[in-house]
């Protein structure tokens, strides 16, 4: 149940996702002053389908002296993506968000068959759900063009680092490699934690729980996306991100950075 509505849930954000740019990027980091960098990211203007509830709309966008403000109200929502492709590298960036169920704030990695065809999706996520308490759900997904979906979930309580995502700048990322991914945050005292490591199947002949098949392990050059949304409270919309009861609500980045490898 968890693949299916996780599967029709993204594939149908791929599916409405814009021409892609097919340059790749080095070494950014912005830290959102007064605005995104226009030569960095591009705004996201339309709409996923349900269980989406809110087309993606760059007024939602909402700037500062620092950092930027990604809005949700009933019926609109905001969206960034990379311009460039990115390739194995450091992804991190710090973050606070409202506390209104049935809403998504998020930091991940997409490519697939609509970058390149023939190519195989690929994403790494970060994503905050109300509804799911004072978790980070961490994600990578894998589905070849018409083949068969794929996904490696698990949410880790940040309650454990003195850490909460309504109260705390939480500074979050991942380092991508071709043989490891490893979630991390920093925590409340200022030490940088792994949280969660996923390695690349070594071949031997068994897929530990660790893991992740050497077919799947994502490769291609990828999109670095972020985003604040919320449900349409359909079937699939109450399972994943919840009911959602009309609130506007805010997910506040103070940077996001990308170091590549």
């Amino acid at each position: 149940m968890v693949t299916f509505i996780r599967r029709t849930l993204v594939l149908t954000s791929l599916l409405l996702l814009a021409a892609p740019t097919f340059s790749q990027s080095g070494y950014f980091k912005d830290d959102f002053s007064w605005g995104f960098n226009s030569g960095i990211w591009q705004a996201r203007s339309g709409s996923n389908g349900t269980p989406f509830g809110c087309t993606f709309d760059p007024s939602m966008i909402t700037p500062s002296s620092h950092g930027i403000t990604l809005g949700v109200s009933p019926g609109q929502c905001s969206e960034l993506r990379t311009n460039s492709l990115l390739s194995y590298g450091r992804v991190q960036g710090s973050l606070k968000t409202g506390n209104a169920p049935g809403t998504v704030s998020s930091i991940f990695t997409y490519t697939s068959w609509h970058d390149v065809p023939g190519r195989a999706w690929q994403e790494i996520d970060i994503e905050f759900l109300p509804t799911l308490g004072n978790v980070v759900h961490t994600n990578v997904i894998y589905q070849p063009q018409g083949g068969t979906y794929e996904s490696w979930e698990q949410d880790i309580d940040l309650g454990q680092y003195g850490l909460n995502i309504t109260r705390d700048l939480v500074h979050i990322g991942f380092d991508w490699s071709s043989w490891r991914i490893q979630w991390f945050v920093t925590d409340a005292w200022g030490n940088q934690q792994v949280i969660r490591t996923l390695y690349r199947d070594n071949g031997d002949g068994y897929v530990a729980n660790n893991e992740i098949p050497q077919y799947a392990w994502p490769s291609d050059p990828t999109r670095l996306m972020i985003n604040h949304w919320h449900g349409d409270n359909s079937t699939d919309g109450y399972y994943f991100p919840g009911e959602y009861f009309w609130e506007n609500t805010w997910a506040y980045y103070d940077y996001i950075e990308y170091s590549p490898h």
